[in-house]
């Protein structure tokens, strides 16, 4: 049985959509019943290759830690180290449910205490915060567009970076004006 036959099946059976096998097509394989018995966890999400991208991807959200710390913005750096060890922890191992929820909490409250430091310096900031969140929000959706794709890994990837680069970008803003007010 060819790869793609293989993978087919294994969508098919995640979907609930499991179709007869013809007698060539079992004849021909083994292993083709071991993965129609197979269970599938309806929790996990991602492939192991996407789960295993996505977890070392979420190591750069350690450099907006480390750098709200530089910039002496402990408030936004007890967020980041939320955030931090939540989707290190959640994207350890992957499934819907509580680590899932509390991960996406996380981000709300660590865009929402963004915002509002962002807001308080100036509205360059502001207008950073907020392309910011709509970019990520649109990779998000596209993302889901493409669940159980490995698009949706590379979409889901382009969130962490841009959410890192945008909270970057708004420190260095930040430092920028507060060393010209001082």
């Amino acid at each position: 049985m060819r790869i793609y036959d293989r993978i087919i099946q294994c969508t098919n059976g995640r979907y609930g959509n499991k179709t007869e096998e013809t007698s060539s097509e079992s004849e021909g394989s083994t292993d083709s019943s071991s993965i129609m018995n197979e269970k599938i966890n309806p929790s996990n999400y991602v492939t192991y290759e996407c789960q295993h991208i996505l977890f070392f991807s979420s190591f750069q959200l350690s450099f907006t830690l480390m750098f709200s710390l530089y910039c002496k913005f402990y408030v936004l750096a007890i967020f980041n180290t939320g955030l931090f060890l939540t989707s290190i922890i959640h994207w350890r191992k992957p499934t819907l449910g509580l680590r899932r929820t509390i991960d996406m909490t996380m981000v709300v409250m660590n865009f929402l205490m963004h915002a509002i430091h962002s807001f308080s310096i100036n509205s360059m900031c502001f207008f950073v915060c907020i392309c910011g969140a709509i970019f990520m929000t649109g990779l998000y959706l596209t993302g889901k567009k493409f669940n159980y794709n490995p698009y949706s890994t590379l979409y889901h990837l382009l969130v962490h970076t841009t959410g890192t680069m945008s909270a970057l970008s708004i420190y260095y803003i930040s430092k920028n004006k507060l060393i010209d007010h001082s």
